[in-house]
């Protein structure tokens, strides 16, 4: 019980930004859950079309974590361009630079296509809630959920891996 509290005290410590950072993680990771479990229910709802009500949910979920994500990750960016912040540090040096102008200019706009393309096939399996999902008339709405859901995936797998190469660079 100690060391419980120990580990709270220790988290009340942090900074504000270190906790929002934190949280920023956090969010990063439910949505690479929330992605497994898209994928899986796309399959499932092939085989049991009930499931298309629970990959619904799951699309509306996983919208919601990276609107929240992206909030999270721009409420961190203002203490990213802080004066002295890390973006002084990346630019100071030719060698680190291009992590500013390349890398995190990259990451920055990657960032808002995966809610844009959730939203999107969210739309499409609300749309279909009522029809049979294996139709053959269906094939190319049912293409454009999967396709939307892995370039998602894609998109925030490679934001998380420049986020992690600025950020080993120049911390918080």
């Amino acid at each position: 019980m100690k060391e419980l509290f120990e580990f709270f005290g220790q988290i009340g410590a942090l900074s504000l930004v270190s906790k929002l950072a934190d949280f920023h993680g956090l969010l990063a990771m439910i949505s690479l859950i929330l992605f497994g479990a898209a994928i899986v229910l796309f399959f499932v709802a092939l085989k049991i079309s009930s499931a298309l009500r629970w990959l619904g949910a799951v699309l509306f979920a996983l919208f919601l974590d990276l609107v929240l994500l992206d909030i999270a990750g721009l409420v961190i960016y203002i203490s990213y361009r802080a004066p002295g912040g890390p973006r002084s540090i990346l630019r100071a040096s030719e060698s680190t630079a291009w992590l500013h102008t390349t890398v995190f200019e990259h990451k920055e706009f990657l960032a808002f296509a995966p809610p844009i393309l959730i939203l999107c096939a969210l739309y499409i399996v609300r749309t279909l809630k009522n029809a049979s999902f294996t139709e053959q008339s269906l094939k190319w709405p049912r293409i454009s959920i999967i396709v939307s859901i892995i370039l998602s995936l894609i998109f925030v797998l490679v934001v998380a891996a420049e986020a992690v190469l600025v950020t080993k660079t120049a911390p918080l």
